[in-house]
């Protein structure tokens, strides 16, 4: 009888340690950000620009000198372009400044965003030379947005510069799900910018 119970007990404990492994594991596993397999069929004209697949963007707030507000869920339910800039961008960043501020007067009528986010310092808005809102957050809130981007730029400490940043030139776009969805690499121009984000969209209406 002894044994019995003995046994019952040992079973039942292995039961029990089994069913918290499996617990600890989901947990775990639901914490991870494992990239699914893009099985979307895309078009060979839309593959330069994509990410595939799609990334989510962790959350964040980011503010402006006058105090506008930016999150991760204020960019949902729309379209949204964003340039990361700093300070000392010229005359490199005048270019996509310029790119982005026709592209905003070309999507006047439409629900799109079009913002900087100032990665470097905090630096007054009126430093930049554009009619764009600029935005910007300690870096360890920006950190994981740009990481989502796949943003990449060299401090200049890192080569002995204290003024010159440098940093990738891209335009990105955000879905109205909230997601790193595409990058436009230079050279382009507004028009062409314009031509691919309808492409883009109609894509993203058979996709999603």
């Amino acid at each position: 009888m002894k044994r019995s119970v003995s046994k019952l007990n040992s079973k039942l404990f292995l039961v029990l340690y089994l069913v918290v492994v499996v617990i600890i594991l989901v947990l775990w596993m639901s914490r991870l950000d494992i990239a699914q397999p893009d099985r979307r069929v895309i078009p060979e004209s839309l593959k330069p620009i994509l990410i595939s697949p799609p990334k989510a963007l962790p959350q964040f707030i980011l503010t402006t000198d006058s105090g506008g507000l930016l999150t991760n869920t204020s960019v949902m339910d729309g379209w949204s372009f964003v340039y990361f800039t700093h300070p000392n961008c010229q005359p490199d960043c005048c270019i996509v400044y310029s790119v982005l501020e026709n592209l905003k007067e070309l999507f006047a009528s439409q629900s799109t965003q079009f913002f900087l986010v100032n990665f470097m310092s905090s630096e007054k808005e009126s430093v930049f030379s554009s009619s764009l809102s600029v935005y910007s957050a300690p870096k360890k809130v920006l950190q994981p947005v740009m990481a989502s981007f796949n943003f990449l730029y060299i401090d200049p400490k890192d080569y002995g510069d204290t003024d010159k940043v440098e940093q990738q030139q891209y335009i990105y776009l955000i879905d109205p799900r909230g997601r790193a969805y595409a990058v436009f690499k230079p050279p382009f121009s507004s028009f062409f910018i314009q031509k691919q984000f309808f492409e883009l969209r109609r894509f993203y209406a058979l996709t999603e």
